[in-house]
């Protein structure tokens, strides 16, 4: 995968809840291509684990038009081993479908704008798009 990437130190205490190239193996055999960003950084607030945004091709003149960029969020140490089953059993396979989706989708649904937001609470994913 030919990307930029960003990764924050974290404090002690924290963790990346999935390897990069976890990440890698998964976008490459599910044939993603259109990924122009991947950043790891630390959570702001609330429980978000990982998000994907998809720049639609109506920001003509963007560089990133008609691309998406990924984040995964930083979690608790103690938090990191449950975080990542669930990611690679249940977000990673979202995430996968929902970026090939727009990636062989139609003009309409590559015009817009598009985001995916996965958060953990209580050892469950929630997934919400918009």
């Amino acid at each position: 995968m030919d990307y930029g990437f960003d990764k924050h130190k974290l404090p002690k205490g924290m963790s990346y809840p999935l390897k990069r190239s976890a990440l890698d193996a998964a976008l490459k055999g599910n044939g993603i291509s259109q990924v122009h960003v991947v950043y790891y950084w630390l959570r702001q607030s609330g429980h978000n684990v990982m998000r994907a945004d998809y720049l639609g091709e109506s920001k003509k003149g963007w560089a990133t038009a008609g691309q998406s960029s990924i984040t995964l969020y930083a979690v608790p140490s103690d938090e990191r081993k449950q975080t990542e089953n669930l990611i690679l059993s249940e977000a990673l396979p979202r995430l996968c479908e929902w970026l090939k989706k727009i990636e062989v989708g139609g003009n309409s649904s590559r015009f817009k704008d598009q985001h995916l937001v996965i958060e953990c609470s209580e050892n469950k994913l929630f997934f919400r798009e918009f």
